[in-house]
């Protein structure tokens, strides 16, 4: 073999460049013999990369979706269970201010007491705690109500004067409503001056007529020609159809019962109703009377919020001192109290 020399380097410059190398033939160290070795090129991409990105990235956008769609079920789930508990426990709290109420009618003590003691049935809300829940229940007398089927329709054109209010007075619609009312309960088909019967109903659209008949509740008042919601959620309260006496019970009604039955304004209804429930002794306290009419009561309880909503519960309770059972309740009614910004009521349940 021959001998190589190298060129000495001298300091400080950079080392010469060695060409190439060409292997020589027939060393055995592969196909490519004699061959310059070359470093191998970068890869190119090929599209199929891309194409898998792509079907991740909506992979994990359908997971998301998938995932946010559970939760959003899974809330809602829980808010109908919370609300059903809620119920449940406000429906047994009812039951206990019935208890409590009818108890509290059986009950009453005949020596001078402090008016909270005994309830009285003419619209005042007393607070009542069951099991660390603050309810508040409104007794009225059944009987304190005007009776939808026997009112004359002057009583009744005042209730629906009274309803309108000072602003919102309409002769026409008093006049209408009151007539209509007549000729619902009424079995014939002569229309009153300003009434309405079949005919009336079927020229404004209505698939049904007049009732021809008595009342068999206050919500059929809704149905009555010309009747709006408003003006039935301020009459509905003075209203009844279980009038069992025949009379209407002055000692507990409302002011706007006594200024329709008697005929007076109604700020003269206000002052009889404030004097006659002021205490007969000047320590505060009075004597109650035995009698708080009855047999049937309306009472309603109510568990409010903070924002002024919350559930109620209104029932008709016939109390009967030596019956047996002392006292029944005929029918409930649940619902919910709307808060303070919204226009009305939840319509409540019947059960």
């Amino acid at each position: 073999m021959r001998a190589q020399t190298v060129a000495p380097v001298a300091a400080g410059s950079p080392p010469a460049l060695r060409p190439p190398q060409r292997l020589p033939a027939g060393t055995g160290r592969g196909p490519c013999d004699g061959v310059v070795a070359r470093r191998p090129s970068a890869r190119r991409r090929s599209p199929q990369r891309g194409i898998a990105l792509v079907l991740v990235l909506w992979i994990i956008a359908l997971l998301t979706i998938m995932a946010l769609g559970l939760t959003t079920t899974q809330r809602t789930e829980t808010a109908l269970t919370r609300n059903q508990i809620d119920a449940a426990r406000f429906r047994a709290h009812a039951e206990t201010a019935l208890s409590l109420t009818a108890l509290n009618l059986l009950s009453t003590p005949t020596e001078a007491t402090d008016p909270g003691a005994v309830w009285l049935p003419n619209g005042t809300a007393y607070p009542l705690i069951a099991d660390g829940v603050e309810l508040s229940v409104t007794l009225t007398n059944e009987a304190s109500r005007i009776d939808l089927n026997a009112a004359t329709r002057d009583q009744l054109a005042m209730l629906i004067e009274l309803a309108q209010g000072e602003e919102g007075f309409d002769e026409v619609q008093r006049d209408a409503l009151a007539d209509a009312i007549v000729d619902w309960r009424d079995q014939d088909d002569l229309a009153q001056l300003n009434g309405a019967e079949d005919g009336d109903y079927e020229d404004a659209g209505l698939p049904y007529g007049a009732g021809d008949g008595p009342f068999n509740s206050v919500e059929e008042l809704r149905q009555v020609l010309g009747m709006t919601r408003e003006l039935y959620q301020r009459i509905a309260p003075h209203l009844t159809v279980h009038n069992e006496t025949g009379r209407v019970e002055q000692r507990f009604a409302a002011p706007e019962v006594l200024a329709a039955i008697q005929g007076i304004a109604l700020e003269d209804a206000v002052d009889l109703v404030t004097r006659r429930d002021q205490p007969l002794l000047p320590d505060g306290q009075q004597m109650q009377f035995g009698n708080r009419g009855g047999p049937l009561y309306r009472v309603r309880v109510a568990a409010e919020r903070g924002d002024g909503g919350g559930r109620r519960m209104e029932a008709l309770l016939r109390v009967q001192r030596g019956g047996q059972p002392p006292y029944q309740v005929l029918w409930r009614r649940f619902g919910l109290l709307a808060p303070s910004s919204a226009p009305a009521t939840t319509p409540a349940a019947d059960e």
